[in-house]
C-alpha cells in the first residue's frame, strides 16, 4: 500500500509540472500523468482534485491574461486560494510533503498585492522609473511597489524585492520607502531596500535615513556607508558597506551574501530565475551564505556551491526547474 505522505508529495509535484509554459515538459508531463493515472486507479478522487485544481489555475491565467511561470514566481497567495490547495491536498502531510509544496504553491502563484502594484518587474529584468516628484528608482527582479503620494507626504509601499531610490529634495513632502518590517524615512538621497521573508534591510550611499522599527518603538539613523537590518524584534547592529561596491554589485545583479539565510538566497534566486524551490524554510534558516552571487549565473551551479558547503543537503531536480531542498536523511 502506498505510504499517503509520499502519495501527497507525487500529486502536489504533478501541480507544479502540469501549469509549466514550456509546452515541451507540459506536453512530457502530461503523457507521464497519464501513464501515472492508468497505474494507480484506486487514486481516482484525488486525481480528479488535481485536474480540477490545475483547471482553475489555467482559468486564473486565462482571465488574468498572465503565463504560469508568472504565477509561479512569487511568495503568497490569496486566502481562498490557499484554503482552495489544503482542500486538494488534504491535511497532516509531514516533512517535504504538504507544508513545503503549499509553500511553494502559495508562495510562487501570482499574488493579489504584486498584481496591483504601481510598478513591478519580471522574472530576471531590473527596470527604473522616474517618479511624479522627479524621484528616480529601480526595482530589482520580480520586484514591485504601490505609491501613496498626496499633498502632505510621499510613501512607497515595497511589496515585495529590492529597490533603489535616488529621492527628489521637496522639503514640504518627506520620502519614505516602508517594508514589512520598518519605515525608512529619506533624509538625504541615495539608498537601497531589500525586502526579505521575515526581514529587510537598508544600504546607505548617500546621506542619512530616519529607520523607524514597527513592532518595536524603536528609531535608528542609518548613514552613508552603512547597512542595518529590521526584523521583527527591531534592528540588528549597524554594519559599514563599501558604498563603491554596493553599487556596483547592484548594476551587475550580484547578491553581496553576509550570512544570509539559505531561503532568503532562495527567494532572490527565484526572482531571477524561472526555478521553483521546495523546502521548509525552518529547516534551512541556520544555513548561512557568504560571498558575492552572479544571481544570473547557471541556478544548478549555485545550489552545487551551497552543497559543497554544506553536505549535509541533499537537493534533487524534478523536470527542468523544480529544486527539492532538504536535509539528508
Amino acid at each position: 500500500m502506498t505510504d499517503p505522505k509520499k502519495l501527497q508529495k507525487e500529486l502536489s509535484l504533478w501541480i507544479i509540472r502540469l501549469n509549466t509554459d514550456d509546452p515541451i515538459e507540459r506536453a512530457q508531463a502530461q503523457a507521464e500523468f497519464e501513464h501515472w493515472q492508468h497505474q494507480h486507479p484506486e487514486y481516482q478522487d484525488q486525481l480528479d482534485k488535481i485536474s480540477r485544481f490545475s483547471d482553475e489555475l489555467k482559468q486564473l491565467q486565462e482571465t488574468h491574461h498572465i503565463h504560469s511561470q508568472t504565477l509561479q514566481q512569487s511568495l503568497k497567495h490569496t486566502q481562498q486560494s490557499q484554503k482552495q490547495v489544503k482542500k486538494a491536498f488534504g491535511r497532516g502531510v509531514m516533512g517535504i510533503g504538504f507544508m513545503g509544496i503549499l509553500s511553494v504553491l502559495t508562495y510562487h502563484y501570482f499574488p493579489y498585492a504584486y498584481y496591483t502594484a504601481d510598478y513591478k518587474t519580471a522574472t530576471g529584468r531590473m527596470q527604473s522609473f522616474i517618479l511624479e516628484d522627479g524621484s528616480k528608482i529601480t526595482l530589482g527582479a520580480k520586484s514591485a511597489i504601490k505609491l501613496h503620494f498626496n499633498s502632505q507626504s510621499r510613501r512607497v509601499e515595497l511589496v515585495q524585492g529590492e529597490i533603489y531610490v535616488d529621492v527628489a529634495k521637496d522639503k514640504h513632502r518627506p520620502f519614505t520607502v516602508q517594508s514589512k518590517q520598518a519605515d525608512y524615512k529619506a533624509l538625504g538621497t541615495r539608498f537601497i531596500v531589500h525586502q526579505n521573508r521575515e526581514n529587510s534591510s537598508i544600504s546607505m550611499l548617500h546621506s542619512s535615513v530616519e529607520a523607524i522599527a514597527k513592532q518595536v518603538n524603536q528609531r535608528q539613523h542609518v548613514h552613508a556607508g552603512e547597512k542595518v537590518q529590521a526584523d521583527a524584534h527591531g534592528f540588528g547592529p549597524i554594519q559599514p558597506i563599501a558604498i563603491g561596491s554596493t553599487e556596483f554589485a547592484w548594476q551587475h545583479n550580484q547578491i553581496l551574501a553576509d550570512n544570509l539565510a539559505l531561503p532568503d538566497l532562495l527567494q532572490r534566486l527565484n526572482r531571477q530565475h524561472n526555478a521553483y524551490f521546495i523546502y521548509r524554510a525552518s529547516v534551512l534558516e541556520s544555513f548561512k551564505v557568504n560571498g558575492v552571487i552572479d544571481a544570473q549565473q547557471d541556478v544548478e551551479q549555485i545550489l552545487s556551491l551551497i552543497v559543497a558547503q554544506y553536505p549535509q543537503l541533499n537537493i534533487q531536480k524534478i523536470g527542468r526547474h523544480v529544486f527539492i531542498i532538504q536535509l539528508k536523511n
